[in-house]
């Protein structure tokens, strides 16, 4: 199976997860975005061109599930482009950088949302009030992406990884 075949598999299967099951994985209000996982570490594995589409369907179907005018879709899909566009300059083989890049996107991701969506109407301040929670959901989302990554490493060792490609 594909690369992208897989991650779109990974992508529906993530935001299924966090449709269902966000109740119980949300901790003082932040809830991990697996979503953005997948596009980022997706996004640094193929680059920017490849990983626009899987940002643009994480977009949609949040934007869908949120019931929000395409916020989502944006903010998906700069993250994307920003994952991909560093993957030249970025050795993502490892745990941490990978893991700091998606706590990063998270912040980006929840900054531009609230940018469009106060481009839509919403008031000014609404989405400064939710600092916090975006903070905390960086963190969550990191942590939960460093704990993914070192699964997908133990359970599907393919043996395709960057270090590999340069020796």
């Amino acid at each position: 199976m594909s690369s992208s075949y897989t991650s779109k598999l990974w992508l529906a299967l993530a935001l299924f997860v966090q449709a269902v099951f966000a109740p119980q994985l949300t901790i003082h209000g932040a809830l991990p975005s697996l979503a953005t996982i997948v596009v980022v570490l997706y996004a640094l594995r193929v680059g920017a061109r490849g990983a626009l589409l899987l940002g643009a369907i994480a977009g949609v179907v949040t934007d869908v599930l949120a019931g929000t005018g395409g916020g989502w879709t944006v903010a998906y899909l700069a993250i994307a482009a920003g994952s991909g566009a560093v993957r030249a300059r970025f050795f993502g083989d490892g745990v941490v950088m990978p893991s700091v890049l998606v706590a990063f996107a998270v912040l980006v991701r929840n900054a531009i949302f609230w940018i469009v969506m106060t481009a839509e109407g919403f008031p000014r301040g609404y989405g400064t009030s939710h600092l916090h929670v975006a903070l905390e959901q960086a963190l969550y989302t990191g942590l939960v992406a460093a704990v993914a990554q070192l699964l997908r490493a133990r359970v599907f060792a393919d043996g395709d990884d960057r270090v590999g490609r340069y020796a």
